[in-house]
């Protein structure tokens, strides 16, 4: 009969075309009468893989894009499932996502948006808008090192710093086409080792101290990057405000303003103290236009529920019309939740305010 009876004892009936689909883990909780009730359809972890979020992401490529698609699969075939395989056996994680099989999803996933957030110049320009026109030559080149870059920052960016110098080891061997066994035969390997036109250059810095350099076409050390100007300390600045800049400064605050400039979500990590807050409040407030950004603050506590989330997101926002707000007009806005694992668990082992934010 389709009908939805809430907790309150209000009854909803539901027409016809309507259909109500929930993704859940496990169905530890769910009670038989609900799961009479519905149609179940099981999946294995292990049958869906990442493959076919890679196979939907090639088919959608910009036009710029496509003639590297056979290039971009290669890679993808050839490194990931070997860098997955290193991560789940030897590496050591500052966070996992559900179990392993849909962590690797996770990852690829990472690599992808990161790989879109860094790679503008294959798309398409905007209406008043002017695109770098990258060299015929040279694009080859850039689609490698632009998936190199992704695969250590969007596989790899969550392994702790012991893991980091071992991967570093393995990813050079990888990429230079000499796994060390166990990883040189991978099951899900699809991908032929070529040699790479572009690769991390050869000293003691690590692939995690390597970013590719857009305008000069070749990896440079993220400190290069550091001017005298960012070293100066401004005669007024206080104390608690004084950010002295560092390679971990840098290449978090330019991986940030990468990914909000392309609305993806981004999640950082680590350990208590580290700066992460500080990072994120300053590039979001002095690092952003301010014309076409507007930035809202949220702490989370242990006390935090979803009303209070709602209507702290909603008192910063315009109404535009019945059911529809957003930030001023021609603005973007970007919400910083602090502290977003602090909401307690209620009964279930779910975060109401967390899940309101999935949403």
């Amino acid at each position: 009969n389709k009908k939805l009876c809430l907790m309150s004892g209000e009854i909803i009936a539901m027409s016809s075309p309507m259909t109500m689909m929930f993704e859940c883990q496990d169905l530890a909780v769910a009670s038989p009468a609900t799961v009479s009730r519905c149609g179940m359809v099981y999946l294995e972890p292990q049958s869906l893989t990442w493959r076919p979020l890679v196979d939907s992401w090639l088919s959608a490529l910009p036009p710029k894009l496509e003639k590297f698609k056979e290039q971009l699969q290669n890679l993808f075939g050839w490194l990931v499932p070997s860098v997955n395989r290193w991560i789940f056996k030897e590496g050591r994680s500052m966070v996992m996502v559900g179990i392993a099989d849909t962590d690797s999803i996770t990852r690829v996933s990472a690599l992808m948006k990161l790989f879109d957030a860094h790679a503008d110049e294959f798309q398409e320009a905007a209406e008043g808008e002017t695109m770098r026109e990258i060299p015929l030559k040279e694009a080859p080149l850039w689609v490698e090192s632009l998936f190199l870059f992704s695969i250590v920052w969007g596989v790899a960016g969550v392994l702790a710093a012991p893991s980091r110098a071992s991967f570093n080891l393995f990813f050079r061997q990888l990429c230079a086409g000499q796994a060390p066994k166990p990883y040189d035969k991978v099951d899900g390997t699809y991908g032929t080792p070529v040699k790479l036109a572009c690769m991390f250059p050869d000293c003691d810095a690590s692939v995690y101290e390597y970013t590719f350099n857009k305008s000069q076409g070749k990896w440079t050390l993220w400190t290069d990057s550091i001017t005298t100007l960012d070293m100066r300390i401004p005669n007024d600045a206080e104390f608690a405000n004084i950010i002295v800049p560092t390679i971990d400064t840098v290449r978090y605050s330019t991986l940030l303003e990468a990914l909000v400039l392309h609305g993806k979500a981004t999640l950082f990590v680590g350990p208590t103290g580290t700066g992460k807050s500080v990072y994120v409040q300053q590039k979001l407030l002095q690092g952003l236009d301010r014309d076409k950004f507007a930035s809202l603050f949220v702490n989370f506590s242990a006390q935090t529920t979803a009303n209070q989330t709602q209507e702290i997101i909603d008192s910063k926002v315009d109404k535009r019309r019945k059911g529809v707000y957003g930030p001023p007009l021609g603005k973007k806005m970007a919400v910083f939740v602090d502290d977003l694992n602090m909401p307690a668990k209620e009964y279930f082992g779910a975060q109401p305010p967390i899940e309101l934010l999935l949403q």
